[in-house]
């Protein structure tokens, strides 16, 4: 694309006039010429400001017909001064303003220019009307090659590297020193590694084992896994079979089952049969007896899993009794004890009353994040967790353990009312996995605008964490407006609401959106678009809790401590 056609497309963008294969081509240019982008977002933030100051509807329309076009390159209006004659040349060219609104357009342009240009872009006021605030991007994240099916015992050598169990596993390493793993790879095949270890996991079929003792499970669908050592690759024919590199003793391959192809070095190819070893002495593989109770296995590791998880729910449930027993607690829901017929879910602090306890609907009895734990499941649209949380508040924590099997809408509920006012808030995921709260800041259903202060948003997930199980809280204090967001007890996101009002929770819900648009304070609800309207969250919830006090850092981290799987 020549650089006339690319402002000649940038200009109808501009003027509303941008035909479908016009926005097509426009799309293609941006995403395959960073200059390209960078021009085009200069002429968006040009519109924004513009409409920031006179309500200029093309600014807006072009905002957004540009951003829906290029959904998957994020614009954000660039703030650099230059830009600052674009906007008042585009303010001369447009003739029928009245002279009166183009002289104030450029009056308060000084006065905003300098704030927009030091903080973030202005948004149209508008834009947050009817709607809690724009979306991020979709999660894009690296593709997975395998999955962490279990680690038990395992003392991480870089615990802030530390991955979850059920976490999705990219191309990378695994470093552990003591304890036992089961990665599963995506094209079918099984490791069992026992520390201390080193892992590489090279693609969705090869690895690398720099140190440890490893069992590779390798079903006829995954046939031809390549596991390598120092020295060594062996390269499954349909096979069990074990690895050890240690330092003790140099690399040995045990075959169980099956058959393995052995290179070494520049050597020819040479296969292993069951009931066979070999260890690599320099060059050669020299024969050694075959020891498969050495070796890591399923049934050992899953009898060691199922021991420590009853272990971690024992010390689990003695972590709750002073959760429950603080009388700042306005809610516990452990879902621990709960009938499998029930769809009462009971309020487990020590001065609950039974109008404190939640309703199931729609979501199911499900496995939690330990054997013999139960969670509730969230699929359809209409599962939902519903309950009431009566006054205001000036300090709230949100807690919950959650396993976020997909962000599937623009906002994926966690807690969203069914009735508004001031201090109403919403608690969500993002479709780009941000943990994000936002507090309406009045209600007056008479002229369509419902303010919201914020977002204010963190980084929590993204589609390598989904099937795991995650700890998300966020504190929100009254007499500063500081909101401050959690991920697994370490700090992600803080922000300040300016309008620090006291929070309202109401009648509330988790995993879905309450508000019908039947009532006077929610009606503006059916006003939203179709992808925001449509809110409900995909996973499993296995705890969750409001107090109305901040909880610090450190008591957070140690809810998260008590609660690790």
């Amino acid at each position: 694309m020549t650089p006339d056609e690319l402002a000649t497309l940038i200009a109808r963008a501009a003027d509303g006039t941008l035909t479908p294969d016009d926005a097509a081509h426009l799309a293609v240019a941006c995403s395959e010429d960073a200059a390209a982008l960078d021009a085009l977002v200069a002429h968006v933030s040009t519109e924004r400001l513009l409409h920031a100051t006179v309500r200029d509807p093309l600014g807006r329309a072009a905002a957004q017909e540009v951003a829906l076009r290029l959904e998957q390159e994020r614009i954000a209006a660039a703030t650099a001064p230059e830009f600052v004659p674009a906007v008042v040349e585009r303010a001369r060219r447009l003739r029928w303003w009245p002279r009166l609104a183009l002289a104030a357009a450029l009056a308060a342009f000084a006065g905003i220019a300098a704030l927009v240009f030091k903080t973030e872009p202005v948004q149209p006021a508008e834009d947050r009307f009817a709607s809690d605030g724009r979306t991020s991007e979709r999660v894009a994240t690296p593709a997975p090659v395998a999955v962490l099916k279990r680690a038990v015992g395992v003392v991480w050598s870089r615990r802030d590297e530390a991955p979850g169990v059920g976490a999705m596993l990219g191309a990378g390493w695994l470093r552990f020193e003591r304890g036992t793993v089961q990665v599963e790879f995506i094209n079918g095949a099984q490791l069992f590694v026992v520390g201390p270890a080193e892992l590489r996991l090279d693609s969705e079929s090869t690895a690398f084992l720099q140190s440890g003792k490893a069992s590779a499970y390798v079903p006829e669908p995954a046939r031809g896994f390549t596991l390598r050592a120092p020295g060594m690759d062996v390269v499954d024919l349909g096979t069990a079979f074990g690895l050890d590199v240690s330092a003790e003793r140099k690399p040995e391959v045990h075959v169980f089952d099956g058959e393995v192809s052995i290179t070494a070095a520049a050597a020819t190819p040479h296969k292993v049969e069951a009931a066979k070893a070999v260890r690599l002495d320099g060059s050669k593989l020299r024969d050694i007896p075959v020891m498969p109770a050495n070796f890591p296995d399923g049934e050992t590791l899953s009898h060691f899993a199922d021991t420590e998880g009853r272990e971690r729910l024992k010390a689990w449930r003695a972590s709750m009794l002073p959760l429950a027993a603080d009388p700042m607690a306005l809610l516990c829901y452990t879902f621990d004890g709960e009938r499998e017929w029930s769809r009462t879910v009971t309020n487990r602090i020590a001065a609950a009353t039974p109008e404190t306890n939640a309703a199931t609907v729609g979501a199911g009895w499900t496995g939690g994040r330990w054997p013999g734990k139960r969670a509730l499941e969230f699929r359809s649209l209409g599962d939902r967790l519903r309950f009431e949380v009566p006054g205001k508040h000036s300090a709230l924590t949100l807690m919950a353990w959650v396993r976020v099997d997909s962000l599937p809408n623009d906002y994926n509920s966690l807690l969203l009312p069914s009735h508004y006012g001031p201090g109403s808030l919403h608690w969500t995921l993002e479709r780009g996995g941000e943990l994000r709260l936002t507090m309406r800041i009045t209600a007056d259903p008479g002229n369509g605008k419902h303010l919201w202060d914020g977002p204010v948003s963190g980084p929590a997930v993204s589609n390598m964490d989904f099937g795991r199980w995650l700890f998300l809280a966020t504190t929100y204090d009254a007499a500063t407006g500081t909101v401050t967001h959690y991920r697994d007890g370490k700090q992600i996101g803080t922000a300040q609401f300016r309008h620090k009002l006291p929070a309202v929770l109401g009648e509330i819900e988790f995993g879905n959106w309450g508000a019908d648009g039947s009532a006077a304070d929610n009606a503006w609800t059916l006003e939203q678009p179709s992808n925001q309207r449509t809110r409900n969250f995909v996973g499993r919830l296995d705890e969750f809790a409001v107090l109305a006090r901040v909880l610090p850092a450190d008591e957070i981290s140690r809810h998260y401590e008590a609660g690790m799987p």
